[in-house]
């Protein structure tokens, strides 16, 4: 918006200037050569006045009463004088003829005069003792439009190095001007990636009802999906009773007393159990993350890793590798959830070591997590993401987490998927999108 703010700018002061500037020297040449006419107007009367009547009545012409510039030759002011009897010339003419205007008063157009010289002429008609009396007067008008013609010049060549130098100072002006909305803007950007709770309220008066409302705005939707997150946890949680309730009752007598019915209440139990899960991990994905929420690996997941050895009494070589301190843009209880599921995992199934590898790019996330252990059959490895297949019922903690992990990748619109580690056992891979 800034560049396109600049060179519109600059493009109308251009245009502007130009056509002031050839208007403003169109009218002081229009100011000159008024002022000239009125002088011819002068010299014309001044002329008439150096004649006197001589013998018989004829008129005369006293040269001593002239401006000296008429004796000079090719002064740039000259003079004819007609009457009945006679014809006078100024001697700065010389032998050069000078057409006088076609009709009395100013000259439509520029004679032509001596040494190359226009001229700006003038005619007048006199009575004088009953005898008419036209008198031509001319100036040179070269130095004048030569003058003005510079002036153009000049105006065209340094009035666009003027507005080079007025559009530097309107472009460092216009980038003060609009820093506050640029910082504004990066801190919208920054909340909208959780990075910030709320807008600096240290801004400009014109910005600050601006930032007052995006701050009450994200303060009550922030207040609306806790709510949100709240209501549904609370629904899961009153889920949760009558389906452990119901579960119970699929215990070994019922088996023993109707296999079918147990089948079927077993069966429809887990697929409550995971739609539960599922609707809680899509709401919790829904609200997003905040700056408060945020997943920092490096000081989330040893806390995670310490639980782990503990549960399982296990000293694992362990590795993270691909972080710098970075802050992914992922809810925590998330990203601990996950985590929590695909470490739990590999420390179940691993000899001796685990490999935890980050791979941040522009537009995604990518966790790989390794282990040493047996891994699983490629046959299986399609069948232990599905709804309902579930391997740890044929061998004791595989699979569920596994399948809660996938959830949540898919929550966030990612992927997960099963491979062979380079260490020996399983990798999986989940590829999780960035926001933009």
């Amino acid at each position: 918006m800034g560049r396109r703010l600049a060179i519109s700018l600059f493009a109308s002061l251009l245009l502007a200037g130009l056509l002031i500037s050839q208007a403003a020297l169109w009218w002081l040449e229009q100011e000159q050569r008024g002022r000239l006419v009125e002088q011819l107007r002068a010299d014309a009367a001044g002329v008439l006045a150096a004649l006197e009547p001589g013998p018989d009545d004829a008129l005369t012409l006293r040269n001593e009463r002239l401006h000296p510039a008429y004796r000079r030759p090719y002064s740039g002011r000259y003079f004819v004088v007609d009457t009945p009897q006679a014809r006078w010339r100024s001697r700065s003419l010389w032998d050069a003829p000078l057409a006088p205007p076609a009709t009395p008063g100013v000259a439509s157009g520029l004679l032509e005069g001596p040494a190359e010289q226009l001229l700006l002429g003038y005619k007048e008609q006199y009575q004088v003792r009953g005898q008419p009396v036209t008198v031509s007067v001319a100036q040179d008008y070269s130095p004048v439009r030569q003058a003005y013609q510079r002036a153009r010049t000049a105006m065209l060549v340094f009035w666009p190095l003027i507005l080079a130098l007025l559009a530097l100072v309107q472009q460092w002006l216009l980038r003060r001007g609009l820093s506050p909305l640029r910082r504004a803007r990066a801190e919208i950007e920054q909340l909208r990636q959780g990075k910030r709770s709320a807008l600096t309220g240290n801004v400009v008066r014109e910005l600050q009802p601006l930032v007052a409302e995006i701050n009450r705005l994200q303060q009550h939707t922030e207040q609306q999906l806790q709510r949100s997150r709240h209501a549904m946890g609370d629904l899961g949680h009153a889920l949760k009773t009558p389906l452990a309730v119901l579960k119970n009752r699929c215990n070994q007598d019922l088996l023993l007393k109707d296999p079918d019915l147990h089948h079927l209440m077993n069966d429809q139990v887990s697929q409550m159990e995971g739609q539960v899960r599922r609707a809680l991990s899509r709401a919790r994905v829904a609200a997003g993350a905040t700056a408060a929420n945020r997943f920092c690996p490096e000081e989330d997941l040893p806390l995670v890793i310490m639980t782990l050895e503990r549960a399982h009494d296990r000293q694992l070589t362990f590795e993270m590798s691909g972080l710098n301190g970075e802050t992914l843009p992922f809810e925590r209880e998330d990203m601990l959830e996950l985590f929590g599921n695909l470490l739990d995992n590999a420390f179940k199934w691993a000899e001796s070591r685990i490999a935890l590898r980050f791979e941040l790019g522009e537009a995604q996330c990518v966790v790989v997590v390794e282990d040493d252990g047996p891994g699983i059959p490629a046959a299986r490895r399609g069948t232990v993401l599905q709804r309902g297949e579930r391997l740890d019922e044929r061998q004791q903690g595989y699979g569920l987490g596994l399948a809660i992990a996938h959830d949540l990748a898919v929550a966030y619109q990612g992927t997960l998927a099963l491979d062979r580690s380079d260490i020996g056992g399983l990798a999986v891979r989940v590829s999780l999108p960035l926001p933009s």
